[in-house]
């Protein structure tokens, strides 16, 4: 069973940073700047499982690094997505996974458009963003497993 991301962990967080930059929405940039320059949070990020496919060290940096890039090359082809609110949402995602959901909760509770992406039972009717959004983790997911599968059970 793999321990650590096989992934350089400067060209994930490259990947992350090109996400970031993506975000056009100041309102969007100065939340995220506030988790991405914290070099305690980077730290716990980067030990970060993902417990539904990576489940090791670095795990949900790499997951979430993969959503981004999706995500960029979904905004590619459909540019009437709101990729400033999409694109902050995967980010807060990961950085959030270090945190308690209470926790999570109170660093972006004057965000409300961002809350129903990361707490379900606040979700009134479907969003595209929305959609989009659980929809690249279940894609991610699925071709997690299936690589996985393709080397062999142990992952490697």
């Amino acid at each position: 069973m793999r321990k650590e991301t096989p992934y350089a962990y400067d060209f994930l967080w490259k990947q992350i940073e090109k996400g970031f930059y993506e975000v056009r929405k100041k309102r969007y940039r100065d939340l995220l700047e506030r988790f991405l320059k914290d070099p305690e949070i980077r730290k716990k990020f980067e030990e970060k499982k993902d417990r539904k496919g990576r489940d090791y060290r670095g795990g949900m940096l790499e997951k979430t690094a993969s959503v981004l890039s999706l995500a960029l090359c979904m905004y590619d082809n459909y540019p009437e997505i709101d990729i400033d609110l999409l694109l902050t949402a995967i980010l807060m995602n990961g950085f959030c996974s270090v945190y308690t959901k209470r926790e999570c909760y109170e660093k972006i509770k004057d965000y409300p458009e961002i809350i129903p992406f990361l707490f379900k039972k606040k979700r009134i009717k479907p969003d595209l963003e929305i959609t989009i959004f659980e929809n690249l983790y279940k894609f991610d997911d699925k071709i997690y497993k299936q690589l996985k599968k393709k080397r062999g059970e142990d992952g490697t």
